[in-house]
């Protein structure tokens, strides 16, 4: 009889440089914890995700091809409804998971029932190699810290499938999916978790700042007016977000990425 996977990861594909990829891939495939089914969506880019597959040759592998590209979000929902484990690991697609990430996590959501969500520290890296790291000690995850917004690193996240299917999946906040999704686990009552462990090589480069314009917050700005509320953010916390996502916004990249790096390798 073929064992049920303990684990569904759940990575969409998106015109990832190929490189990237295929290392994400690997890492994935190395995991000292192997009872897992890797569910990867194509979202209709320029990679042949097919064929990179069959070249691996790895039967946990299941390809789900969008008859468009219909992005991120409907990609990770699509993810998770074909999902048969007991538990979601995210992935994406040019980060590195370390080789003992999911044995780290599984065993501690199967010691610790009463949380829905573990996350961890990692490490950030570019081109040039790691530039910096996330660390602090193992805590729950609070409404302060919440409304703060930069506790959980969304590649690093395992969460029991049954929570996330409860409050429909990812919710569609264009950019801040993340963020609005563990807002929504928590005010449906559901308690997540950090580890101190790092887990992850999480790739941020300069380019990835680029991208992070104003222009293309609009996604950030509807989820303050509409979801963060839940949290019952005070008008300091409100001012301070609003403000904060300006500021990235209107400055220039290079002295934002900058700024990031001297902050994390203090």
């Amino acid at each position: 009889m073929k064992q049920q996977p303990l684990i569904s990861v759940v990575m969409a594909e998106y015109n990832t440089e190929l490189f990237l990829l295929k290392e994400s891939i690997k890492s994935i495939l190395s995991q000292t914890y192997g009872n897992f089914e890797f569910i990867i969506i194509d979202d209709c880019g320029k990679n042949n995700v097919e064929k990179i597959v069959k070249k691996i040759g790895d039967k946990r592998i299941k390809v789900l091809k969008n008859d468009k590209n219909k992005g991120l979000v409907y990609s990770l929902n699509k993810g998770i409804e074909n999902a048969k484990g007991k538990y979601i690991a995210r992935m994406d697609t040019d980060d590195y998971s370390y080789p003992n990430r999911f044995e780290i996590e599984v065993n501690f959501l199967e010691s610790n029932s009463e949380y829905a969500l573990v996350a961890s520290n990692c490490d950030y890296y570019d081109e040039h190699g790691i530039w910096g790291s996330i660390n602090g000690d193992s805590r729950e995850i609070t409404r302060r810290n919440l409304l703060k917004s930069g506790s959980i690193v969304h590649p690093t996240v395992m969460m029991r499938t049954d929570a996330l299917k409860n409050i429909g999946g990812y919710l569609d906040y264009n950019r801040c999916e993340d963020y609005a999704t563990w807002v929504e686990l928590y005010f449906n009552g559901y308690k997540l978790y950090k580890i101190k462990d790092k887990l992850l090589n999480y790739h941020l480069s300069l380019d990835d700042y680029k991208k992070r314009k104003l222009s293309k917050r609009k996604g950030y700005f509807s989820f303050l007016k509409n979801q963060y509320k839940k949290l019952n953010p005070t008008l300091i916390d409100y001012s301070s977000q609003y403000l904060k996502t300006i500021i990235a916004g209107i400055v220039p990249h290079n002295i934002i990425y900058n700024y990031h790096k001297k902050k994390l390798n203090k």
